[in-house]
């Protein structure tokens, strides 16, 4: 068994302390990783849906570019000269 030196305390929001024990301290710290965890999933998804749109934007503008290069003839023009 873990001996502590001091007792741990928990503070709640209106200032309210309590005692707790050594497995109620774990459980907490569980807590605030998991919530700090949950917040880096919706930030990664977020970043993953922008890279998503970024990567759709740059698609569309490159065959955008090609659809105007074929329309004003371009590629005839090179191939006509070589």
């Amino acid at each position: 068994m873990v001996t502590l030196k001091e007792p741990m305390e928990w503070k709640e929001e209106d200032g309210t302390k309590y005692r707790i024990s050594y497995s109620e301290k774990l459980q907490i710290d569980q807590l605030n990783a998991t919530r700090e965890l949950a917040k880096w999933h919706k930030r990664s998804f977020y970043a993953k849906l922008a890279l998503f749109a970024l990567g759709v934007v740059f698609t569309a503008s490159v065959l955008y570019l090609l659809l105007w290069l074929d329309h004003a003839d371009f590629f005839m023009k090179v191939m006509s000269r070589v």
